[in-house]
């Protein structure tokens, strides 16, 4: 019984991960317009530049919120560099089309390892940086990150709002 709901879970995550892969994937029945604005053409920044931005700004204003000492800067070195976007690669549409369902299932299951390898090596890395802090900037980083995982819940991939 167990298996059959992991399986259905594990069914249902695909699902759902081949939807998103299609909906980020220019179609036939996009227009021009809005193929070039999927595809990144249409913007002044190279794709995932603006994250990229984003990110660094509000890496910044975490290090200027805590107030780091001289002694701080090694670990908040190691700490932001954990912490960089991942650079996990999308799967190919048309390739995972011609997949069969364990194919497909299995590149799932690769890169849900991937994310989960990423997410251990920035939880070490937070633990890390975490000891290195006061009391004081331990509050600070607990109410400035948990402001950053709030904003994050309720954007989309490019940081939208949904509802837009």
């Amino acid at each position: 019984m167990m298996i059959k709901k992991s399986l259905l879970a594990l069914t249902m995550g695909a699902a759902v991960f081949a939807g998103a892969v299609q909906a980020q994937t220019p179609g036939p029945m996009m227009g021009e317009g809005h193929q070039k604005h999927a595809q990144g053409q249409d913007r002044a920044h190279k794709p995932g530049e603006r994250d990229a931005q984003r990110h660094q700004h509000r890496m910044d204003k975490l290090k200027q919120s805590l107030k780091l000492s001289q002694d701080q800067g090694q670990a908040w070195a190691a700490f932001e560099g954990a912490m960089q976007p991942g650079t996990m690669t999308r799967p190919d549409h048309e390739a995972m089309s011609k997949m069969t369902t364990p194919e497909r299932l299995e590149v799932m299951t690769q890169m849900k390892t991937q994310h989960s390898a990423q997410m251990q090596k920035r939880l070490d890395a937070t633990r890390a940086f975490y000891a290195a802090l006061t009391p004081e900037q331990q509050k600070t980083f607990d109410q400035e990150t948990a402001q950053m995982m709030r904003g994050a819940n309720h954007q989309g991939h490019h940081g939208e709002r949904h509802g837009h």
